[in-house]
């Protein structure tokens, strides 16, 4: 097959392509090479601010049209698969359907019914937007924030692409909770692809017999993700067990070096607000750390895990994460079992071989 990847999250499509061309298919990527992670793309198209940069990104863009066309499946990382307004997106997607096969869409970050869920708080106990009934702290959980996302144009946009793509993909059951009513069988749950051959070799353990706790930051999510709470409790752990506690905080690295320094570190604090590991969780986990993330039951009950749960479950009502750090700083042992166990879930559910093998499935069934 021939496929092309509009856009890409955190080496989510660039993970993919990699597999399908292993597996002897052709597949393109289109991306701004995920920003800081300085991922490599096929086609490169960024927007930079201002009216000029505006321009710029639709001249570059009519030029790689041409190019963009004869694909067997077309795959959108987001209804919001270009730094466009949305009353913009239909004319472009128009074009990419005249001109190619079948188009999938990837449910993965925010779109109006994800941000819709999360405003209405019913499917959802929490978000990086609500907590409850109320606004989570931080200035991505504004009102006025969510209210772009849940606008009628968000909406109208979002209404007509979901009608018109031949199935989607979702990879967070989060992602595909509130539209699987909608979509019904056009929407498969894929799970989050990790290359495990990409990962540094040898992880270290306990240098210098202190267990060290990774944070990772984003520029402009560390609200949302709630990774500033995450690393104010590192750093007081820090603070009070010096001998035994080393924090790193580690922001927008590229990619090689986000990995080096995640095999370097014992425990790694990554989400607060989500439901389910995403990328940095799953490299973590991939490589044996122990980590803190969303893990709720709704997690496991996807991906059919009722024994094993060895994932630190963070959600903003848990009041006692700092006790449960301890706990397990204390006892090295219990750090290298759930370690262990949490590989071995990565192995099984988010291996790229079976992913990629689930979007090629998704796609011969559904195109």
């Amino acid at each position: 097959m021939k496929i092309l990847f509009i856009g890409d999250y955190s080496n989510l499509h660039t993970t993919l392509a990699r597999e399908l061309r292993r597996m002897g298919h052709q597949a393109d990527v289109l991306s701004d090479r995920c920003g800081h992670m300085n991922l490599s793309t096929d086609f490169y198209l960024k927007r930079t601010p201002g009216i000029i940069g505006g321009f710029k990104y639709l001249f570059e863009l009519f030029n790689l049209l041409p190019l963009l066309r004869n694909y067997d499946v077309v795959q959108l990382i987001n209804t919001n698969f270009l730094s466009l307004k949305p009353q913009k997106y239909k004319y472009f997607y128009d074009i990419l359907k005249k001109q190619n096969g079948s188009i999938f869409l990837t449910l993965a970050g925010n779109d109006y019914y994800f941000c819709k869920a999360c405003y209405d708080a019913k499917l959802f106990r929490f978000s990086e937007f609500k907590i409850g009934e109320e606004f989570a702290p931080g200035h991505l959980a504004k009102p006025e924030h969510l209210y772009g996302w849940i606008s009628n144009a968000n909406k109208n946009w979002a209404d007509y692409l979901l009608e018109n793509i031949n199935g989607a993909m979702a990879v967070l059951p989060e992602y595909e909770m509130p539209v699987k009513g909608i979509l019904g069988e056009k929407v498969k749950f894929t799970n989050l692809p990790v290359d495990f051959s990409e990962l540094p070799s040898n992880p270290v353990h306990f240098s210098d017999d202190k267990v060290n706790i990774f944070v990772g930051m984003r520029s402009g999510y560390e609200d949302m993700k709630g990774s500033k709470i995450l690393y104010k409790i590192a750093k007081e752990l820090e603070d009070e067990m010096p001998e035994k506690v080393k924090t790193d905080l580690v922001k927008d690295l590229p990619f090689n070096e986000f990995l080096n320094r995640l095999a370097k570190t014992d425990i790694v604090l990554d989400q607060l607000y989500s439901y389910s590991p995403a990328m940095t969780a799953l490299y973590a986990m991939g490589l044996g750390k122990v980590v803190g993330t969303g893990a709720q039951p709704e997690y496991y009950e996807y991906i059919g895990n009722s024994t094993e749960q060895p994932l630190l479950s963070l959600s903003p009502f848990d009041k006692d994460i700092k006790e449960r750090l301890v706990n397990l700083i204390e006892n090295k042992n219990e750090i290298l079992k759930r370690g262990e166990q949490g590989r071995n879930i990565a192995l099984k559910h988010n291996d790229s071989r079976l992913v990629a093998q689930r979007f090629l499935d998704h796609w011969q069934n559904k195109g």
